[in-house]
Parts: C-alpha cells; sequence; structure tokens
C-alpha cells in the first residue's frame, strides 16, 4: 500500500485526456492542463490514515506524484491557523480565523509548491531549473534549488523592485529582468526558449508544472485538522495565477470524498481592483477556459498581478462548484486591511495577503458572509516581502536626550 502514490494518473481537465506516465507538460490532445489524480475510493483506508496521522508536510507524500526517498525539504507546511477574534469583531464575523502561511521558510505558501518541484527535477536529474515569478515563488525557488544544489534561472518583470529579488539573488538565483513585460509575459517568454535550453520548468501554474499542484492540497488538510475535521463556511484567497486557490478546493474535496469532513467551504477569490481578470470572467459568469487577458496591469498587490491567471480554469470552476464568488478590491481598501490586522492582532501580512481581509470587510458589511459564519483567510505571505510598500500612518518621534524634555514630548506626542 506504500506505493499507492504511484497508481495516480494525469488527466486533462479540460477534455478528459489521461494517461499514467506524464511525458507531457500539457495535454497532448487539447493543449489543456494535465492534473494528477488520484483514485481516493480505491485506497479510502489507507488515504484516510495518512491524512488523519500526518503531522508534517511530507507525511502526506502518498498524495503527492514525487517520490518520498528524495525529497527536497526545508521544513516547509504545518503553518498555524490563528484565531483572530478582536479583528472578527471589528469586521462583524464571530469566527474569524487566518491560515499563516507566511511562517513557511521563505515567507510565503510557495515552499509547499518548490518542496515538490525540486523534488521531481532530483528524481529525473535535472541539470537546471527555469520559473517565472513576481517574487515569492522566486524567492522560494532559489532556496530550494540551493538545497538541492541545482542551477535556477529566474524571469522577472522589468519593473519589479529590487527588495523582492533580493531574497532570490541572496540565494544564488540567475535573474533575468524581462522589459516591458509582467509574470505572464515572462511565462510566455520561458515556454518560447525553454527548448533551446536544457530548463526543467518549476515556475507554479499547472501549465506549466503538473508535479507541483497537488501542493496547495495539504493547506485544506491542515486547515480541516486544525478544526477538529469541521469545514469552514468560507475560506477566502488571493488569487494571482489561481493555483492556490484551485488546490486548496480539491484538498477539501479530497476530504469530503474520504468523509473526514461533511461539507465543501464555499471558495472566495481575491484579486486587486487594478488586475482582476478572474473576478471579471466570474460576473460575466464565462466559461472558465474563456478568461480573457488583462491588457494594463496596475495595483499594489504585487505578487497577484498575473494579467492572465495560467490555473485560472481550475479556480473558476472551484469558485462555481462551491458555490463562492470572486471579489475586487481597491488600494486604499488593501493597504488599510493590512495596517488593521497588523495593529489589531499583530500579523503582518503581505500586501497581496492583505487583500482577504479587505474582501472580508465588504463580504460581511453587505451581508453575503454572516456572523455566524466560520471563516478561514489564508495569508499567502508575511509582511517582509513587502517593506518598500509598508506606509504606516505615524511618524516616529525624536526627543534630545534629557529626561525632562523628553517626558514632556512624550506626553504632549502621544496624549
Amino acid at each position: 500500500m506504500g506505493d499507492l502514490n504511484f497508481k495516480g494518473v494525469y488527466k486533462c481537465e479540460k477534455c478528459g485526456f489521461t494517461v499514467k506516465e506524464n511525458c507531457w507538460i500539457t495535454c497532448p490532445e487539447c493543449g489543456g492542463i494535465l492534473a494528477f489524480k488520484i483514485d481516493i475510493s480505491a485506497g479510502h483506508t489507507f488515504y484516510t490514515k495518512t491524512i488523519l496521522k500526518a503531522e508534517k508536510f511530507w507525511d502526506y507524500h502518498p498524495l503527492f506524484p514525487v517520490a518520498h526517498s528524495s525529497a527536497i525539504s526545508l521544513g516547509e507546511g504545518n503553518t498555524p491557523l490563528v484565531r483572530l477574534d478582536r479583528l472578527g469583531a471589528k469586521l462583524g464575523v464571530k469566527s474569524l480565523m487566518v491560515k499563516n502561511e507566511g511562517q513557511n521558510p521563505s515567507g510565503s505558501f510557495k515552499d509547499r509548491c518548490m518542496s515538490l518541484s525540486y523534488t521531481r527535477a532530483v528524481e529525473i536529474g535535472a541539470p537546471a531549473t527555469v520559473l517565472a515569478s513576481a517574487g515569492n515563488a522566486g524567492a522560494s525557488a532559489a532556496m530550494y534549488a540551493a538545497r538541492a544544489g541545482i542551477p535556477c534561472f529566474l524571469f522577472v518583470p522589468g519593473t519589479i523592485q529590487d527588495a523582492r529579488i533580493a531574497q532570490s539573488l541572496m540565494n544564488g538565483a540567475r535573474v533575468i529582468k524581462v522589459e516591458d513585460g509582467g509574470v505572464t509575459e515572462c511565462i510566455e517568454l520561458i515556454a518560447s526558449i525553454v527548448g533551446d535550453f536544457d530548463w526543467f520548468n518549476v515556475t507554479t501554474a499547472a501549465a506549466c508544472n503538473p508535479y507541483q499542484a497537488e501542493s496547495e492540497k495539504t493547506i485544506a488538510y491542515e486547515i480541516a485538522k486544525s478544526m477538529n475535521y469541521e469545514s469552514p463556511d468560507y475560506v477566502v484567497v488571493p488569487v494571482g495565477g489561481g493555483g492556490c486557490l484551485s488546490g486548496i478546493f480539491q484538498g477539501f474535496k479530497d476530504l469530503v470524498d474520504l468523509g473526514l469532513v461533511n461539507k465543501l467551504p464555499r471558495i472566495v477569490a481575491v484579486q486587486d481592483e487594478g488586475c482582476c481578470p478572474l473576478v471579471k470572467a466570474f460576473n460575466d459568469d464565462v466559461d472558465p477556459w474563456d478568461i480573457v487577458k488583462e491588457e494594463t496591469v496596475d495595483g499594489v498587490a504585487l505578487s497577484i498581478l498575473d494579467a492572465y491567471p495560467m490555473d485560472g480554469p481550475l479556480a473558476l470552476r472551484a469558485i462555481y462548484e462551491s458555490g463562492g464568488i470572486a471579489v475586487a478590491v481597491s488600494a486604499h481598501e488593501i493597504m488599510k486591511a493590512q495596517s488593521t490586522l497588523a495593529r489589531t492582532e499583530g500579523l503582518l501580512a503581505e500586501v497581496a495577503s492583505s487583500t482577504t481581509i479587505a474582501a472580508l470587510g465588504k463580504l460581511a458589511a453587505k451581508g453575503i458572509v454572516a456572523e455566524e459564519d466560520c471563516v478561514v483567510c489564508v495569508l499567502t505571505g508575511f509582511g517582509y516581502k513587502d517593506l518598500n510598500s509598508l506606509k504606516p500612518d505615524v511618524s516616529p518621534l525624536t526627543v534630545p536626550f534629557d529626561s525632562n524634555t523628553a517626558k514632556l514630548k512624550i506626553q504632549e506626542y502621544f496624549s
């Protein structure tokens, strides 16, 4: 039974084409997204025990499409689910929790993806890796590449802030800036030249790298475990490419199929108003495969400004199936939410993560999320990712080295 993880198949999410061995990155029949599928019912008892007994990320390895024996790990996963009573009271939600993915080694959920990606890279003997990123995936890839001893080539938007690639450079990534391009264009450029280089693509999109897509399911497993296998009413997720959201939804589907939870949560996708192709598709009730690429990209949530969400079809389908919703939030709402979260609960979240708090505030105010609902917001990254974007609304007080004057100034300033 220990080899059940290799009894899965790769199935196209668009046309249903199925293969046992994944020799392609995308479906050879229609170009759709290939996803690793396990027949949960065939190993019901085994998979149930696997999930119930898991204490850390790689304990879920029978559900992964890679071998556990060569695992490349830095202690990813098993992040805390933190209850936020004070913030919940402010927003009008009695049961509010956050899944704090900023506690991963590189500061974001991308470490789950990269642990699987670099394990696969080692398995196939990849001489080098490549990816496109606006910061978080690149930082994570650089760390796991160093851990695995494999070179990492990182394509980033030409306008990216130096602070967002510093982590990658420190870990030895070979960074390439793409002029006049965002993350989507970086992905497209890699696709056009990857055949000319001996690179294994570790971009965190199932359309580019099917192996990593199973990693985000573990976020759902961990949420359920922390809640004694009760499902929240809503799970709120920031969306750039859409893979995190679709993975979390698939994880909850696994839990329902195994009878470990009795319902699926409603999935809420959140995007920055300056780049929200998924929200527009949801509002127009379009087919998941008909999402339209944004012509212009702007906004403050830098790590989720994807002009086209590569895993958008899976994310939009998850929203439809769960009875969820997609919400866009403004720059002002996002920055206010970041500040409120930090001051109310002591959690400094990345700007993109703060979109979840902003969206919840809007949904609660409109009565879409009720006071009695249980809500989990996924904080995908830690606040130090965006140090250049932090805008405290107060300035420090300067006092002289004189006790009497210092005392007076302090009393006046903070009264």
